[in-house]
């Protein structure tokens, strides 16, 4: 099973970046390669699902099952699309002034392990290779787009 980590700070409360977290209307603004759900029952609660595709250069149709949700902490799902199975766990914690020379905030850092549908002999070897780095690359481009994004909506607000 291949795994990817990512992790942001976002100089916003822990409220702020939850709350925008969760909301639907957001995740096309941020969410690497995400297009539109396709339903939604008793998301974000444990044991709701969400349904949704990607744009076409993406996932195609995932399927998302939470397995946690800790108000303002956790919110762990498990996934399939086409190509792959795995589970998401994206923490949130406050970052106070100078922990680890940072500013202010809440970082989210997200995990992501999974584990492609068909594996070839070759299958450890291409995850290393092309795989995992793509993986992190996609978590990192939406951590950093959540960031601007709850930046941009929290100067909205102060106007």
């Amino acid at each position: 099973m291949g795994r990817a980590s990512e992790s942001v700070v976002i100089p916003a409360s822990l409220a702020e970046v939850w709350d925008f977290y969760f909301e639907p209307e957001s995740w096309p603004a941020w969410v690497d390669g995400f297009a539109a759900v396709d339903e939604s029952r008793g998301y974000p609660a444990a044991g709701g699902t969400l349904r949704w595709h990607s744009t076409p250069a993406g996932r195609g149709k995932v399927t998302e099952r939470v397995l946690e949700h800790e108000p303002r902490r956790l919110h762990r799902v498990e996934f399939s699309d086409p190509v792959s199975t795995g589970t998401m766990t994206t923490r949130f914690e406050i970052v106070t002034e100078g922990d680890e020379g940072q500013a202010g905030g809440t970082r989210v850092t997200q995990e992501m392990a999974y584990k492609p549908r068909s594996r070839g002999p070759l299958g450890p070897l291409t995850d290393i290779l092309f795989v995992r780095s793509q993986v992190q690359r996609s978590l990192a481009r939406s951590l950093e787009r959540l960031r601007h994004e709850v930046e941009e909506a929290a100067a909205e607000r102060s106007l």
